[in-house]
């Protein structure tokens, strides 16, 4: 009995030995392939914009370790740190800094553009582009605001209440979870517009050789008033008078440069120029 005892201590020993020595084989030697078998890529040296996404979502960690906040001392960090075999200290800070695996969509689209200075940034941006946007099917559904609608069935334009709601939209979407879609949506509505009067407009349109404020376009700026200087909503706006082609001509250098993020600028006033202050049916075409 005596001698049995020790043969079989010696049995659990071996098996205990084996059991691990095979999970320490089986264990990822480096940082490098641990990283890699938890199924994360690790960012290339060339890929700024993803180094800049991982500054943006880690700051309060890059702090801790005593880092300055930027891509070559993240980068060093990674680079010293990869290929070593005692990791245990820091594999969890190296999941977050070294590898591909942003958290938000802010940090996505950081990722894509290298920053997020393509997007909105301002008030008056977040109007000119609400009202150059707001007849996209479904797009108050999407930003979560419902217009309050006239007898005459148009919107009644509030443009601080929905820009407030759609600025609430743009900057919460940004830090929501990685969804493809919704990278997308911002990608398109939240930037601004290249334009902001009526001006910078015609020009993007390449209308100017159309405003009948031009010289050699005075013929046309005589028969524009005739065609209009009886109708009720050219004299409301020329002191209930007929007037004649100056006071048109007048009209519209007074509006020419008025900013699509004042109110009715864009219900109003643009609807008006392009029939008044633009030669020709092509005025007719609203251009965006």
């Amino acid at each position: 009995m005596k001698a049995i005892a020790p043969l079989v201590l010696l049995g659990l020993g071996s098996a205990g030995i084996g059991g691990w020595y095979k999970f320490h084989h089986l264990k990822p030697k480096k940082l490098r392939q641990y990283l890699e078998w938890q199924g994360l890529r690790l960012i290339s040296d060339s890929e700024t914009n993803y180094w800049k996404a991982v500054l943006e979502e880690n700051k309060e960690l890059i702090g801790k370790l005593g880092m300055p906040s930027t891509v070559d001392k993240v980068k060093r960090w990674c680079q010293d740190h990869i290929d070593s075999e005692n990791y245990e200290d820091f594999k969890d800070n190296a999941s977050l800094l070294c590898v591909d695996n942003p958290k938000t969509v802010k940090a996505r689209i950081i990722q894509l553009d290298g920053n997020t200075e393509k997007l909105i940034n301002g008030d008056n941006q977040y109007k000119v582009a609400y009202v150059f946007r707001k007849h996209i099917n479904g797009f108050h559904d999407l930003i979560g605001y419902k217009p309050q609608i006239g007898n005459n069935g148009k919107e009644l334009e509030d443009l601080e209440a929905a820009k407030d709601a759609f600025k609430k939209w743009c900057e919460s979407s940004l830090e929501k979870g990685i969804e493809e879609t919704l990278i997308l949506n911002i990608r398109t509505f939240c930037i601004p517009k290249s334009f902001s009067t009526i001006k910078e407009l015609i020009t993007k349109n390449g209308e100017d050789s159309l405003l009948l404020t031009s010289s050699n376009l005075d013929s046309d700026l005589q028969q524009k008033h005739e065609s209009i200087k009886t109708l009720d909503s050219w004299k409301a706006d020329n002191l209930r008078q007929e007037g004649d082609k100056n006071n048109l001509k007048t009209w519209c250098e007074q509006n020419l440069n008025k900013n699509f993020y004042d109110d009715k600028v864009f219900s109003e006033v643009y609807p008006k120029f392009r029939f008044r202050c633009l030669k020709g049916s092509e005025a007719l075409n609203i251009k965006s």
